[in-house]
C-alpha cells in the first residue's frame, strides 16, 4: 500500500473541492485502509443527547466492530461499553463519517452512526465513563447543550452533533 500523500500527512483537517468527487475519493482510497466502526446517537425522552468528553474533547460513544459483528450490534455495545448503560435500542442508520487515524497513518475509519433509544425501563440508569478508554465525562445534553460543545468537539463529532440537533 502507498503512504499517505505528504499534503495529507502534513494536513491537521483537509477540505477537498474537486470537480469529481467519486475519482478523488478513489485516489484517496488507494492510499488508506479501510477500519470499520459504529455509534450511536442515544437520546433519552427528554429529548437528551448521550455524550462523552475523551482526550480534552467533546464526542459521542463509538469504537471498533468486532470479527463476525454486525454494525447495529457494534454500535450497541460500545454505548454500553463507554458509557455504562443498559444496551440501547438501535434504530435507523443517521449518517456516517470517515477520518484518517492521524497525518502518518494509512488508516482510514469509517463509522456507521445510528439513532438510538434507552431500552424500557432503563432511563433511570446514570451513565459513567470507561476510564480506561479516556473518557472522563458522560452526560445527557439537551439540543442547547450540545450546540455549546460542539466548538470543543472532534470536528466530525461537531458537525454530527449539528445534524441531529437539526433532526429534532
Amino acid at each position: 500500500m502507498a503512504s499517505v500523500p505528504k499534503w495529507l500527512a502534513e494536513s491537521t483537517h483537509v477540505w477537498v473541492s474537486c470537480p469529481n468527487l467519486k475519482e478523488a475519493w478513489k485516489s484517496l482510497n488507494r492510499h488508506t485502509k479501510d477500519v470499520f466502526a459504529a455509534g450511536g446517537l442515544l437520546t433519552n425522552a427528554q429529548g437528551a443527547l448521550l455524550c462523552i468528553h475523551r482526550l480534552g474533547h467533546w464526542d459521542l460513544p463509538k469504537g471498533k466492530v468486532e470479527p463476525g459483528e454486525d454494525l447495529p450490534t457494534a454500535a450497541a455495545r460500545e454505548v454500553h461499553e463507554e458509557c455504562s448503560v443498559p444496551l440501547p435500542l438501535v434504530g435507523a442508520p443517521f449518517a456516517k463519517t470517515y477520518h484518517v487515524y492521524g497525518q502518518k497513518s494509512d488508516k482510514m475509519k469509517v463509522t456507521q452512526w445510528y439513532a438510538m433509544k434507552p431500552s424500557p425501563g432503563t432511563e433511570d440508569v446514570t451513565p459513567q465513563p470507561q476510564t480506561e478508554e479516556g473518557i472522563t465525562e458522560v452526560r445527557w445534553a439537551l439540543p442547547s447543550e450540545v450546540a455549546e460543545m460542539e466548538p470543543d468537539a472532534f470536528g466530525n463529532i461537531a458537525r454530527l452533533m449539528s445534524a441531529w440537533r437539526a433532526s429534532q
